[in-house]
């Protein structure tokens, strides 16, 4: 901070000597026999106050370093300013943390703490911070109502759907045509096996002219419910009840199944099999799902394929190729974890009672990779 005030001080000098030089300079007679122009001193004393105390003055009316409580000004995430040296998620996350143990009034930060903790996957603190922020708003902010449903929705907590079903439906009898609360209502429905809120929900949003890589999402969830939408055959949807879709910053680009393009770049050979005990449980015809993403962060995965469980065990081949995101492929992540999903609702959406495994493979190891399908989702 000192070394700061010393280069403003030098400039603010610097300033009021430019200003103030040509009135203490005395100027020569213009013609023969006529005085010189006297100094104006007292005119140029009065431009160095002023010159400086209007610095001052700007200065504190355009800065918002919190100078009182200097460890305020601490690294934002991603969209909200510079994430400072390191830049790791865990360090942002601990910053907004501290920051907010000092300033629990701090509106915009639990906000934003909220989002950080949903972008890195931990829908429960999320939901806390949301919550968190909702209790100190001077009114009721539905934006920030449907933030806390979103992260109620995305813990999968079967006691807090309630709550976020009413927040949702408070905001669509608000405003019929809220996208967030559209899309997420059709989440639920989905899990509660009701496909016709889904499809109604989901079709309504097409028919908004969203983006278009939104619009590929939408249609692609469509097209898993069985609605005939124009465009394509159906691709692989994303995983886990589309987490941070339609308020998250979702894209996603052209998805491919696990054998229409040759492999290029970083691939992964996922040789998927299910746990002999669990054998009992497939029914003929069920799809299994197979996507990778980036471990502990919610959205659409990097890449997806599907085939029907009947073909288990199966080798599934995902790479930079069967890229789902503009600009993201295996290769722009280290750690990648694989999910294969036995679907028994047929959509792309995860339900109570699917069969899943994981597995994570790091970066530069063997292309290989087992995944032995033997959770049952709860």
């Amino acid at each position: 901070m000192s070394a700061f005030v010393a280069v403003v001080a030098l400039m603010v000098i610097a300033a009021v000597a430019l200003v103030i030089y040509p009135l203490l300079r005395p100027l020569p007679a213009v013609a023969k026999g006529e005085p010189e122009t006297k100094k104006a001193a007292p005119l140029a004393f009065a431009l160095a106050v002023v010159v400086a105390l209007g610095a001052v003055a700007l200065y504190s009316q355009i800065n918002n370093f919190p100078w009182h409580n200097p460890t305020a000004a601490e690294p934002l995430p991603p969209g909200h300013g510079s994430m400072g040296a390191g830049g790791s998620m865990e360090a942002v996350t601990a910053a907004l943390e501290a920051r907010l143990q000092k300033e629990p009034n701090d509106l915009e930060g639990w906000r934003m703490l909220g989002r950080t903790y949903l972008v890195s996957g931990n829908a429960a603190k999320a939901a806390s911070a949301y919550e968190q922020a909702n209790s100190i708003a001077p009114s009721k902010d539905m934006g920030l109502m449907l933030d806390l449903a979103e992260a109620l929705v995305l813990t999968e907590d079967a006691t807090v759907q309630p709550r976020a079903k009413a927040i949702i439906e408070e905001a669509l009898a608000s405003d019929p045509n809220n996208e967030k609360a559209l899309w997420y209502q059709g989440v639920m429905a989905v899990r509660a096996g009701d496909t016709e809120t889904a499809k109604r929900n989901w079709t309504k949003l097409l028919e908004s002219n969203p983006p278009p890589e939104i619009r590929e999402v939408i249609a692609n969830q469509l097209r898993e419910l069985g609605v005939d939408v124009p465009g394509g055959p159906a691709a692989p949807a994303m995983a886990a009840a589309g987490a941070g879709a339609m308020g998250g910053g979702m894209a996603a680009g052209p998805a491919m199944g696990g054998g229409d393009v040759a492999p290029t770049g970083r691939t992964i050979r996922i040789n998927v099999k299910l746990d002999p005990s669990l054998a009992s449980k497939l029914q003929p015809g069920v799809p299994l799902f197979v996507a990778a993403r980036e471990p502990g962060i919610p959205g659409p995965p990097i890449a997806a394929t599907r085939i029907s469980a009947d073909q288990l065990p199966a080798t599934v081949v995902l790479s930079d190729a069967n890229s789902m995101i503009a600009g993201r492929d295996l290769s722009s992540v280290n750690d990648v974890e694989i999910v294969a999903r036995v679907a028994f609702g047929g959509t792309a959406v995860t339900a109570s009672g699917d069969l899943v495994g994981r597995a994570v493979q790091k970066k530069g190891g063997d292309e290989n990779l087992d995944v032995v399908i033997n959770q049952v989702q709860p």
